[in-house]
């Protein structure tokens, strides 16, 4: 493929991360309105992130078994981006008329529309990049993660001069946008062939083992960051009494996923998925420990949080370039959503789920923190039990 194409696949996949990633945080913004606004209870609210979450955890595997047997990849892409800003729509209406069906249907959505792009963006550019796919796995999920980071700022702004209802549609117009400009522009991109015998084709015992492994042990790290990022905008809210200062503090905290991503990247390239994945597991686990002992210094606990995002959010090039290095190339986009789907976003679906639960207990949401950061603490002792090379019997 020409160096043209190449750079056009990593502009749209980049366009679509962006969006996709941008909405990750919208959801635990709203938490902080709909729970002060609305007076909805956070352990209502928190079930619906549990919705969204799992919902797309568990439907990235069977889209990314759809997707390595068909040749339709920009309009698998762009389906989930248009149910992402359905869903932000749904969130605006249900400001005009106040609804928990509505909030609820808008979160189904949003997690549908978010099991698509993982596994299939990882797809792309791993095939089209090869070699190189490290680095430019890392220089598209830099652009995701300048889409989660600038998202809650945008939407704070947003409501702020237009309020909620046209804050949120005028969101939702721009995602519905965006996926006719994603469908469009990848349209040319086929994959060499479609094999049938292949697609038929079983992954030997060894790299099912492999996937259980590290899937276990990404599904209980993905606990800690998911639960504890859902709830961090209220954390936020609750030490410093201001949503606006809530959403400023996700916008600037994560801001260092975005340099996170390619750095880890670059780290994954040249030294490998298992020695990417193990750094960034113990800088992660450092700097949440930080952030929450100097939670009332607004600098340091921000600081420390930037930290920890960009070590956190490093999981796209580092976990699917540990994918590319190990799998077969025919089996990458089943292999991706099983470590992204069930191991990133059904760990992070029940990490929601045990802080909605904590809460429902009467626990803070400090303490609730901590327990998930022992969760943290478990997984990086699991760690040397990845196998160093996987290998066919």
């Amino acid at each position: 493929m020409d160096v043209g194409r190449k750079l056009r696949i990593l502009i749209i996949t980049s366009l679509a991360h962006f969006n996709n990633d941008g909405t990750f945080l919208i959801f635990p913004l709203l938490i902080v309105y709909y729970s002060t606004v609305d007076r909805i209870s956070l352990v209502i609210l928190g079930a619906m992130s549990i919705i969204y979450t799992l919902l797309s955890g568990l439907l990235s595997p069977l889209i990314g078994d759809f997707a390595d047997k068909h040749n339709i990849d920009s309009a698998l892409l762009s389906l989930g981006i248009f149910l992402e800003g359905a869903a932000i729509g749904l969130f605006g209406i249900s400001f005009m008329f106040p609804s928990i069906a509505l909030i609820a249907l808008g979160s189904t959505l949003l997690g549908i529309g978010q099991a698509f792009y993982h596994p299939i963006g990882g797809a792309i550019l791993s095939r089209t990049f090869s070699k190189e796919a490290g680095r430019a796995l890392g220089i598209n999920g830099s652009l995701g993660s300048l889409g989660r980071s600038l998202m809650p700022s945008i939407v704070t702004l947003l409501i702020l001069g237009l309020g909620e209802i046209t804050g949120l549609l005028t969101v939702s117009a721009y995602m519905v946008l965006s996926a006719m400009i994603i469908f469009i522009g990848l349209k040319f991109y086929k994959r060499e062939s479609i094999d049938v015998r292949k697609s038929k084709e079983k992954l030997e015992k060894v790299f099912y083992k492999f996937l259980l492994i590290l899937g276990s042990i990404v599904f209980i790290r993905s606990m800690f960051i998911t639960g504890t990022t859902t709830f961090v905008g209220e954390f936020v809210y609750d030490v410093y009494h201001s949503k606006e200062l809530a959403g400023i503090f996700l916008t600037i905290g994560f801001l260092g996923s975005v340099l996170g991503q390619p750095a880890f990247g670059w780290l994954t390239e040249r030294k490998g998925g298992r020695y990417a994945f193990i750094v960034s597991s113990l800088l992660t686990i450092v700097t949440f420990i930080g952030f929450l002992a100097f939670a009332e210094n607004l600098i340091v606990s921000l600081s420390f949080y930037t930290i920890f995002t960009f070590s956190a959010f490093s999981s796209f090039p580092v976990l699917l370039g540990y994918v590319s290095q190990t799998f077969p190339k025919n089996f990458y986009t089943v292999a991706n959503s099983y470590i992204w789907g069930i191991g990133v976003t059904v760990g992070g679906a029940a990490g929601n789920a045990l802080i909605t639960v904590l809460l429902g207990l009467r626990y803070t949401i400090l303490s609730s923190f901590y327990v998930m950061l022992g969760l943290a603490i478990f997984s990086a002792i699991l760690m040397p039990l990845i196998p160093k090379r996987v290998s066919k019997a």
